[in-house]
């Protein structure tokens, strides 16, 4: 082994087995009542799941999963204007994962993960219930719908992860080498980043240095974190909401739909999430018809009667009625209301897991323990060096996820039937959910390169406390076009959205040198695409072939840039650099969003977050098919035997034409294709400036596919054949 950094490319197959069953039954209890049951079974076998991207094969592991639903719906017809429907499902899902190999995991920031998968012996018992009922009934011009939902989950979850231990090497700081890993004399310390100094690691150590003196030529682990205890956790949870929504038809062409709704859930103080609702749709011009003028009356001679008497005037003739009004051309939609999204049950489980006396977890950052790599140091010696572990808290104000949306809508149909929508919405996020190291050293008190320096909040001993806020809030709007129709047999659609996202961090970065300073972090949000569209349609060939297209495009989502360094003591690596004041500075980088310096002083201007946009992506699929009948023909049925039937006016009736025969069979042949024209999507660059990687983009897309980038996870080119046999 040389140790010299090389590219490693591989591909690995990836078993999946899948398979799945379902019933149902239909019972008709009586006039009013029915009753639908139904029955549904998966289960799915992964093996090599975990690799790829920076991830080795040694990372992989196993996994199976197993669910169960089971669902009944009862529907009355109580009266004529009131319907009641009553649901219940349960879900009885079970998932279990095992690690192929029983080591340590190697951690080296953005340029592999090596070691164990960490999952351990991994197991997940859920049970959930849902009940719903709801009833529609109409008053007049109102049609009404009156609602409660139930929903309750029991979780009982084994996770050892991390048990084994995780090394992590991030970049810092050290002596620049020569070819043969000699300190150049005279020369000032140089930026060493996550793989060189994994590679000073394993050289100096096969040297036969200690570890002090490892670190201090650049090498040697950044951080080492182990878990241990009881790795069994549960939490129950129920939740209720209740609502009531009305479609008042004030005027033929216009309709108006408030609504209320009220939610509340366990294991969080949250009681006052009253959700209000409203929303309008309203046709400028009500129909398409206009009431035909009447017809003139022909000039005939006066009838005579017998004996040439003159006969009474005929009478005249109805007049002819409005014709029905048809479809709106126009329809303008608006609405605005209070959305709310439950607490994950997770995080009171991690709470649980985590709460310094379930299950301890340790972050470590001292030297005295880092320089035992590649020893994984047990619990007790951990213990013995007073490590204090990382706990994690739900904060006594944790609440429920709150959005304000407001949309507005323009609908117009063009001629041959084609259909036009363009629409706004805006959006503001209040509550959402975020991860604050709350005993993080305060500014201006950690040293960097001293692990132990920094004065925390809740004092040295009460070590890293993650605390769950609901402290978060981001601000979106966008702008949507939609066009569908049918032209010359052509079936199309399509769509294009235009759109900025802006919110908060997750409470993972803050300034560089103030972990509770998030002044700056308002910033696009990683999701944030500027643009997003999507194609298609469908076409029948002769001989009844099918044929369709679909597609969809996006510009790049934004990424973020970082140090790859802890400057703040909060134990993340996600602070970021500053705009370089003097691009001649030793590690200043020139970047193509300027010169970027690592090490930042105070008062220099941080760059945003997310500054970065990764590239474009677009993937096309297609499909062709064609079904073929065959089998005994099935006579259609005879009509009863009997006279001809006549018109009103008595004139015979013309014969029915005879049914189409009947075949009992079908066989459907297809091919679909997955990335058409076999494009590679790239995956946002690397933003962490101490890996060798930096700025360039080393995975596929995995957010603008089918089923994958382009297809399968290496973003391929992927065709299925299928045959499937109908009876």
């Amino acid at each position: 082994v040389t140790l010299k950094p090389v590219v490693i490319n591989d591909t690995f197959i990836t078993p999946d087995t899948n398979t799945y069953g379902n019933a149902r039954l239909d019972i008709k209890v009586n006039k009013k009542h029915t009753l639908v049951g139904r029955f549904n079974y998966s289960q799915s076998s992964q093996d090599l799941q975990g690799i790829g991207g920076f991830s080795l094969p040694s990372r992989a592991y196993s996994g199976k999963r197993t669910n169960f639903i089971v669902q009944i719906t009862e529907t009355a017809l109580l009266n004529e204007k009131t319907v009641n429907e009553t649901r219940f499902q349960y879900v009885r899902n079970r998932f279990n994962q095992q690690a192929v190999l029983d080591a340590f995991a190697l951690n080296v920031n953005d340029s592999f993960f090596g070691g164990g998968a960490q999952v351990g012996a991994a197991s997940n018992a859920q049970n959930r219930m849902e009940l719903q009922n709801f009833t529609s009934w109409t008053h007049g011009n109102h049609f009404l719908k009156a609602g409660v939902r139930i929903r309750h989950a029991d979780i009982l979850s084994i996770s050892p992860g991390n048990f084994g231990g995780t090394y992590t090497f991030a970049g810092g700081l050290g002596p620049a080498l020569d070819a043969n890993d000699q300190i150049i004399p005279g020369q000032p310390l140089v930026q060493v980043n996550s793989l060189e100094r994994y590679r000073r690691t394993l050289v100096f150590s096969r040297a036969g240095l200690s570890g002090p003196a490892i670190r201090l030529l650049g090498g040697g682990p950044t951080q080492f974190s182990i878990a241990g205890g009881n790795p069994e956790a549960g939490v129950k949870q129920t939740d209720v909401s209740v609502y009531l929504q009305d479609e008042w038809k004030l005027r033929p062409n216009f309709t108006l739909s408030p609504g209320l709704r009220y939610e509340n859930q366990t294991n969080i103080d949250s009681n006052f999430n009253l959700a209000p609702r409203i929303a309008f749709a309203w046709s400028p011009v009500f129909g398409g018809n206009k009431t035909p003028p009447p017809a003139k009356p022909a000039a005939t001679a006066a009838p005579t009667g017998p004996a040439g008497t003159t006969a009474a005037a005929p009478a005249p003739a109805p007049a002819l009625a409005r014709a029905p009004a048809g479809p709106p051309k126009m329809v303008i939609r608006g609405g605005f209301g209070i959305f709310y999204s439950r607490i994950s049950e997770d995080i009171t489980l991690n709470a649980t897991r985590f709460n310094g006396e379930n299950q301890q977890q340790f972050l470590v950052t001292d030297p005295a323990v880092l320089d035992l790599f590649p020893v994984v140091p047990p619990i007790d010696i951990l213990d013995t060096f007073a490590q204090p572990q990382v706990r994690r808290v739900v904060d006594d104000d944790l609440n429920t996820f709150r959005a304000l949306r407001g949309t507005f809508t323009v609908e117009r149909v063009l001629p041959r039937n084609v259909r036009l929508t363009f629409t706004y919405a805006h959006s503001r996020f209040q509550r959402s959910l975020r991860s604050v190291n709350i005993n993080a050293p305060l500014g201006g008190t950690f040293i960097p390169g001293f692990p132990n320096s920094g004065v925390r909040p809740l004092g040295n001993d009460e070590g890293n406390i993650f605390q769950y806020q609901s402290t978060g809030r981001s601000v979106a709007n966008s702008f949507n076009m939609s066009i569908n129709g049918t032209v010359r047999k052509i079936n199309f659609f399509g769509g294009m959205s235009v759109g900025k996202t802006r919110g908060a961090d997750s409470g993972a970065s803050g300034s560089p040198f103030d972990a509770y300073d998030f002044t700056n972090e308002f910033a696009r949000q990683n999701y944030s695409s500027l643009v997003f569209s999507h194609f298609g349609g469908n076409y029948t060939l002769p001989f009844g072939i099918g044929m369709s297209l679909f597609g969809i495009a996006s510009s790049g989502q934004p990424f973020n840039i970082i140090t790859g360094r802890d400057t703040n003591g909060d134990t993340l690596f996600t602070e970021r650099p500053a705009f370089a004041t003097d691009p001649n500075e030793p590690g200043v980088v020139m970047t193509p969003f300027g010169a970027l310096d690592p090490t930042p002083s105070p008062g220099q201007k941080i760059i945003p977050r997310n500054i970065g946009r990764g590239p474009g992506n677009i993937v096309v699929s297609f499909n062709i098919g064609k079904s073929f009948k065959f089998g005994p023909a099935i006579e259609p049925k005879a009509p009863p035997a009997g006279a001809p039937r006549t018109t009103d006016a008595g004139a015979p009736q013309t014969p029915p034409k005879p049914a189409p025969v009947q075949r009992p069979y079908q066989l459907s042949l297809s091919m679909s294709v997955n990335n058409l024209f076999n494009r590679t999507n790239a995956g946002p660059p690397i933003g962490n400036m101490t890996s060798p990687y930096f700025l360039q983009t080393v995975s596929g897309s995995g957010g603008l596919s089918f089923g994958g980038p382009g297809g399968g996870s290496s973003g391929n080119r992927v065709v299925y054949v299928r045959a499937r046999i109908n009876f």
